[in-house]
């Protein structure tokens, strides 16, 4: 015989979904979201949204000074040069935050709006997404294809730990050097990692 008071139990409601700020979106991908690294952390209480977005002193460095370095060179033809999570927004539910980016100075609107021109190149430094749902490696890939489909001419990505830079062009091999690697931008403009820190001790 059925146990009535049993059978009548109400089912527990499901716990709702716990909502994620939008504060803590760094990209958007196929219309998914991507969050910055160490999210859970903030959601947890264990850290805060400004840790979770801070960067290490070399990455910090590295941005200023290319960036510094590459305007003084490339501002008197024609370009801008322009550093701190700079977003695109590539089409098809995608944006992207570029850490490096420079453009022809006519195609740098200044608005309080993401951009939907491509730059002429990006400079990546390190990774800030959390990728739970892929590897490094298949990140860099997608956000490298998505670049270059965008219409960038070039993306050079910068990883400190491995002291690597990774290069990229559209219908080129894509090449892997070392920091002491002299690297081209554009109109002659160059930079080599190992020269511009030498003298300096690195952690």
């Amino acid at each position: 015989m059925e146990d009535t008071a049993t059978a009548t139990m109400p089912t527990p409601s499901a716990k709702p979904a716990q909502k994620i700020p939008d504060a803590l979106v760094y990209e958007m991908a196929g219309g998914k979201p991507i969050y910055y690294k160490g999210y859970r952390d903030v959601l947890n209480k264990t850290s805060n949204l400004e840790s979770v977005m801070a960067e290490s002193s070399l990455q910090i460095w590295l941005k200023t000074r290319l960036a510094n370095l590459l305007l003084a060179l490339l501002e008197p033809k024609g370009y801008e040069v322009v550093n701190g999570e700079l977003g695109l927004l590539l089409g098809n539910g995608k944006s992207r935050g570029a850490d490096v980016a420079i453009y022809r100075s006519e195609d740098f609107p200044l608005s309080g709006k993401f951009l939907s021109n491509p730059p002429e190149i990006i400079i990546e430094v390190d990774i800030q997404a959390d990728l739970e749902d892929q590897t490094e490696l298949d990140y860099i890939i997608e956000k490298i294809e998505d670049y270059l489909r965008f219409g960038v001419k070039k993306v050079i990505w910068i990883f400190t730990s491995a002291r690597k830079i990774m290069l990229a062009e559209p219908g080129q091999p894509w090449l892997t050097v070392n920091w002491d690697t002299t690297i081209e931008t554009l109109e002659g403009a160059s930079f080599n990692l190992d020269e511009m820190l030498k003298g300096r001790r690195v952690g």
